[in-house]
Formats: C-alpha cells, structure tokens, sequence
C-alpha cells in the first residue's frame, strides 16, 4: 500500500459526527472481543487497576461483633503489581479528489460515512485479535485451570469433536465446580470458536438429553445454554486475511481469530473497574481529542496526494484481572470437513 507524506496538511479537525458513527458502529455479527473483554473509560493513559483474586468475602470469622471503642475487622481487595498502558491504534481511509468531484452533497456525506464505518472495522479487528490472543492464552490464568485436551484418556478432555466418547456437559460442569472450589466466580458464560460451536450444535450427547423433549436435528442456542448450564453463549465468527486474500475468493481460506478454542469465563452484566470480572479493557478517553467518543474520528486534507483523509483513533490496554475468571479449552475440536 502507498502511503502519503504529513506535510501540506490542511483543515485537520476532530468531527463529532463521524466520531458518532465510529463509535456506534459495531459489527457485532463478526467482533465479540469488546462483549469478551468490557470495556472501562479511563482518565488516565497509564494507571495501577483493581484484581479480583482476594476472597476475603468467603473468609468465615469466628466473631465479626465490634465492642464499644474498636474498629471493625479489615478486609480488602487488591491493586496490581503492574499497570495498564493505553496504546494508540489508528487507521485512515483514502477518498480521492477525483472521487469527491463525481459526488453530489449527500453522496460525499454517504463516502465519509463508509469510510469511517470501513476504518472503525479495522480497528475493531485488531482489537478482535488482542482479545483472542489475551483469552486464548492458559498461561494468562491460574495453573490448576490449565486443562490438556486430545483424543484418548491421558487427557483431561476428550475432543468434543470425538462424538462417541467426549461429555461436554460433564466437562464443564466439573470445570466450572474446580473454579469454585478454588474460590473464583460462577462461569456464567461460554466463548466459542465457530468451528466449536458447528460441532457443539451437532452433537449426540446434547441431543440424546433432549430426545425426550423434542427430536432436533441440531442443538438449539438456548439449548447449549440451558444444558451447559451458562446464561451467556458468544460465537466467536470473526476471521483473518492475508495480504494475497484482499480479494473475496481468492488466495485460499481465511482463519478463524478464535481458532478451535472455547473459554469458560465469568462476564459481569455491568463494567466498571471494582466490578469483578475475568479481564477488562482500559479505554483511555484522550481529552486533548476535542470530541466525546471512545473512538475519535478526524478529517484531514492532503495537497500533495489530492486526497481527503478520514482517520479514527483510540487507545486502550486490556488486563487480566482475575487469573481465575476463565478457563481454556484448546483445540477442543477437529473441524467439520
């Protein structure tokens, strides 16, 4: 791709706008990763964040009763050792002069408006990609959650692709009851890769315990749900291209961002930063961008390259913050062929 120099840059400004549309421009069909890891605005690029691996709330006291005089018995949660940074993330789109002047008013506002939305993907499949490395990782968790997985008994879990011997109900009710033993939360949601996910809605374990409700050719959402005992079920579809495969088509088969890989995790129904949760992401809200947004959308015009620039921005870190807020099951499956 060419790129074009910064100088001879003219009527650069922050549109409130196409920040508008940016922000509210989503794609959830494809990007789970800000549903997986929420987001918390931060005023700060750079602080210490809360964890949420003390269970102090679980500690039985022999005796919590205050006498006149005294204080309360302490209890407390932690800060990290580390910190957060809020990296910057940026992507522009070319709209040529040439173009601008085949347009009428409304079809230059509609080009500004695709540009912004085609930018805001990018940046949403970066962060796609982040989140799925972050979630995907067992060394990110804790040691007694790091589950092996294959196709005989040395394993700890039997390919949910192996039809005739993996239990996925069993797997997941023992996992999520070693989680709580250890004093983490209740997995109340399951990620799960697409070709996961193709395999779990075919599978005769989960279609067996419905036999003697309906006859389904395949599982049902609510049913997986129901059965696996989780109030939320993500579909993680999203997939990556190389360079030779710009072309719909062409240059071979894209991968799933996911892989083959499920995660059992707890998600808040709300996010703030003293709301436990298994990882968050740390938007900073930049406040030298003059425009409210957790993206920031500008408009720039280049007189060397006769090109009208729509460019979106945003800085986030992301952080695990509970080591014992997810589990990983990789390469739970084999894919349908």
């Amino acid at each position: 791709m060419p790129t074009h120099g910064q100088h001879n840059i003219k009527n650069t400004h922050y549109d409130q706008f196409l920040t508008n549309i940016s922000v509210s421009y989503t794609d959830t069909q494809n990007f789970i990763g800000e549903q997986v890891v929420p987001i918390v605005e931060v005023q700060k690029q750079s602080d210490k964040y809360m964890v949420f691996d003390y269970q102090d709330h679980m500690v039985a006291d022999d005796d919590i009763r205050r006498a006149p005089g005294t204080v309360a018995s302490e209890m407390r949660t932690g800060w990290s050792e580390d910190a957060y940074y809020a990296e910057g993330y940026a992507k522009r789109y070319a709209l040529y002069d040439e173009e601008i002047a085949n347009a009428d008013e409304d079809a230059i506002f509609n080009l500004k408006e695709m540009a912004a939305k085609q930018v805001k993907a990018k940046l949403l499949l970066n962060k796609e990609i982040n989140t799925a490395n972050l979630m995907t990782n067992q060394n990110n968790f804790h040691k007694d959650l790091r589950v092996s997985v294959g196709e005989s008994a040395t394993a700890d879990l039997i390919k949910w692709s192996d039809y005739e011997n993996s239990d996925p109900m069993k797997d997941v009710f023992k996992l999520r009851e070693k989680v709580e033993r250890l004093g983490g939360m209740d997995m109340n949601t399951l990620v799960l890769s697409k070709p996961v996910y193709n395999i779990l809605k075919f599978h005769p374990k989960l279609k067996s315990t419905l036999a003697g409700f309906t006859s389904p050719e395949m599982v049902s959402d609510e049913a997986i749900k129901q059965l696996l005992g989780v109030d939320n079920l993500i579909v993680a579809n999203a997939r990556r291209a190389t360079s030779n495969q710009r072309r719909v088509g062409q240059g071979g088969m894209t991968n799933y961002i996911w892989g083959n890989n499920a995660v059992l995790m707890y998600l808040p129904k709300g996010a703030a930063r003293d709301i436990p949760a298994a990882a968050y992401t740390y938007q900073w809200t930049n406040p030298q961008a003059n425009v409210v947004g957790n993206q920031k959308t500008r408009e720039y015009y280049s007189e060397d390259s006769k090109t009208l620039w729509i460019e979106t921005e945003e800085w986030y870190g992301q952080k695990i913050t509970s080591d014992l807020g997810a589990i990983v099951l990789p390469d739970i499956v084999n894919p349908l062929t």
